[in-house]
């Protein structure tokens, strides 16, 4: 029977796609804990770090789970080194987006009106960026069923340029907002210029590591 589920066990593909919706709902917490941030809500802040840090460890488990079921199955398309190594670039993704939550906990900085602005356009972006991830997660299974080729990858490969262009617009709006930030440096002590610093920083990570996770699967594709 074992060596039958080595053989029959169902695709990595599709758990794949149930780890990226877990890592997206990390990343989609982003946008209540800026909002709190933004409205001083500290509590609201404790308590949304605790909900981020449940789905992030909600993430580690099924990429435990999934990691060891690779280890067991043969006749993958692709091997089951690559696949892991897709799985740790895209669960860093989620650690990204929980050492934010950690972050906003750790003090309590307030925002200065002018800089709002800026700060939430960057995070949403930084949150679409993760949403194209998503989205390409959804086409591994389709895309295992092509043998990583024909008109699949193709649209595949497109997607990954799009996540490329959209996590270069994140790189502009974090200029963006740094710019602004040190327009107004004097009305700020500095130790809050340094927390907004990280703030960038780990949201940066986030939108990166995303783009690192699609660029891997090119580099996937662009071996078969």
């Amino acid at each position: 029977m074992a060596i039958l589920e080595k053989f029959f066990a169902p695709s990595p593909f599709v758990g794949l796609q149930d780890h990226a919706k877990k890592v997206h709902e990390c990343v989609e917490l982003l946008r209540p804990l800026t909002n709190a941030l933004l409205a001083g809500e500290h509590e609201k802040i404790e308590e949304l770090h605790n909900q981020m840090s449940r789905t992030e460890h909600e993430a580690d488990l099924l990429k435990t789970e999934l990691r060891d079921r690779i280890s067991k199955m043969y006749f993958l398309s692709v091997g089951r080194l690559e696949l892991s190594q897709f799985l740790a670039y895209q669960d860093d993704v989620a650690d990204s987006a929980e050492d934010f939550a950690v972050l906003l906990l750790i003090r309590k900085t307030q925002v200065p009106e002018e800089l709002k602005s800026d700060f939430m356009a960057f995070v949403e972006q930084v949150i679409t960026v993760s949403e194209h991830l998503m989205g390409l997660a959804d086409k591994l299974s389709t895309l295992a069923e092509a043998a990583f080729g024909g008109a699949e990858a193709q649209e595949v490969l497109q997607a990954i340029e799009t996540i490329g262009q959209e996590e270069w617009q994140a790189d502009r709006l974090e200029r963006k907002f740094a710019r602004h930030l040190y327009t107004v440096e004097d009305k700020l002590d500095p130790v809050t210029i340094m927390f907004m610093d990280k703030y960038c920083a780990t949201l940066g990570r986030v939108s990166n590591n995303a783009e690192k996770t699609a660029k891997y699967l090119r580099l996937i594709i662009r071996k078969k």
